[in-house]
């Protein structure tokens, strides 16, 4: 309810701080008896004494749009499930088919099934929860796709390779505020697509990425990597760096990296007005903004 409380105390020109749960927990965690007032002194300290890292909370447009997107995901996550699940089943009695989702799903199950088979009265119910399913996934469909529209950050957005609506929404809602980054590198390490450090004597190691932040963007930028390299026709020298850099540390790395470095992009199209397009020419091509 941090973000409620927020926005509440601001409406009554109260002033409030919203803490770093991580943060204020580490601080905490050094006290020998945890009780309610032992917390409520020990963050009071941390606020006296300025130790505190502060959490940038999101608008309310943002908030609302952000819960659009995540019943979305939710929604397409229950859809994937009953379509493996009904997949496994059927494929148990021998019975397979080319990839498909929605009604061409259902269709093709239906007609593999037949009349008398003896897993239609347990399929049918799952199919019958699939369409109410895509139905309303449809109508958040919609509804992204009318938010799109009507924003111009996020079609500018939609102008890098990859990047499709729901993709730059979430970038637009998640970031809300680009003005809190001092500068467009520090998007990666804030969505967690940076990779974890320990450094002790002698010693420094660079880990897998710290998965901080908010997971969603984190998934959707990773997708847009894989579309980048596997489905995106259009040559740009971001295609190209990401094709060299797989064959250089290894497939999931580059993607993992081509995330980070569109994560940056896209920040800086939002901060600087501008937009992706790629120049071709004498052979070459370039990667401008406008």
């Amino acid at each position: 309810m941090a973000s409620w409380l927020w926005h509440e105390f601001r409406r009554v020109d109260l002033p409030a701080v919203c803490i770093d749960a991580r943060h204020a927990h580490a601080a905490l965690s050094v006290r020998m008896n945890k009780s309610d007032q032992n917390d409520a002194r020990g963050l009071a300290e941390l606020v006296r004494v300025g130790w505190y890292r502060e959490v940038k909370v999101k608008s309310e447009e943002s908030q609302r749009i952000r819960t659009i997107l995540v019943a979305r995901s939710r929604l397409v996550g229950i859809r994937r499930d009953i379509e493996n699940q009904v997949r496994s089943m059927i494929k148990e009695h021998g019975l397979l088919f080319r990839r498909a989702i929605g009604l061409q799903f259902r269709k093709r199950v239906i007609e593999l099934l037949g009349d008398d088979h003896q897993l239609r009265t347990v399929i049918e119910p799952l199919l019958a929860i699939h369409d109410q399913v895509c139905q309303q996934q449809s109508k958040f469909d919609d509804e992204v796709r009318r938010l799109a529209k009507a924003d111009e950050t996020t079609r500018r957005l939609m102008t890098v390779p990859g990047v499709g609506v729901i993709t730059a929404l979430t970038f637009r809602h998640t970031i809300d505020d680009p003005s809190r980054f001092r500068s467009a590198s520090t998007v990666g390490a804030y969505l967690g697509l940076t990779p974890r450090r320990n450094q002790s004597g002698e010693t420094d190691l660079n880990g897998r990425i710290s998965r901080w932040g908010d997971r969603l963007l984190r998934t959707y930028l990773f997708e847009v990597a894989t579309v980048l390299l596997h489905r995106t026709k259009k040559w740009s020298s971001l295609k190209e760096w990401g094709t060299k850099l797989a064959k250089r540390i290894g497939m999931r790395r580059a993607k993992v990296a081509i995330a980070r470095k569109i994560a940056i992009i896209l920040h800086c199209i939002w901060v600087d007005g501008t937009s992706f397009f790629i120049r071709m020419g004498s052979g070459s091509g370039r990667i401008k903004l406008r």
